[in-house]
């Protein structure tokens, strides 16, 4: 069963349940699945689905920080709130402690050397932590080794 199906599915339910809030939460993830797949007019592929969540995840981390910062925190919860429930379709997130594992066998497999060679190790690390860890906490771990 595709994502989208699955989340119509869960809006199902929770409109069954009466559970309004859930529903509408969902419906936005719903949304988000089906206006790229109108617009692509075929069938989503599973990466191109945790693609499309993860970049609603980042729409929602970013709101809060822009709710909390004017003080608006009913809004904020409610961008957490979606932020689970968008949590719950994206794969198991990476710990720091493992990204940096995976870091430093890329770059024994690689021999990496200097920092003219991170975007070849970047290449070979972000497929395989994309939707599972902030890209940009990639970046930051990746600017740590002090790469000359």
């Amino acid at each position: 069963m595709s994502l989208m199906n699955d989340v119509q599915e869960q809006v199902k339910v929770a409109m069954k349940a009466g559970d309004a809030r859930r529903r509408d939460a969902l419906r936005l993830v719903h949304n988000a699945l089906k206006t790229e797949f109108i617009n692509k007019r075929q069938d989503l592929t599973p990466d191109e689905e945790i693609a499309i969540l993860t970049r609603e995840a980042k729409k929602r981390r970013e709101a809060i920080e822009g709710y909390k910062a004017v003080g608006s925190e009913e809004r904020a919860e409610q961008e957490a709130y979606e932020l689970d429930i968008i949590q719950g379709f994206l794969p198991a997130g990476l710990s720091e402690d493992e990204v940096r594992a995976l870091i430093a066998k890329l770059v024994a497999e690689l021999g990496i050397a200097s920092k003219k060679d991170q975007g070849k190790l970047m290449k070979a690390l972000m497929p395989q932590v994309k939707g599972r860890f902030p890209g940009n906490d990639v970046k930051r771990l990746v600017d740590e080794l002090n790469l000359q």
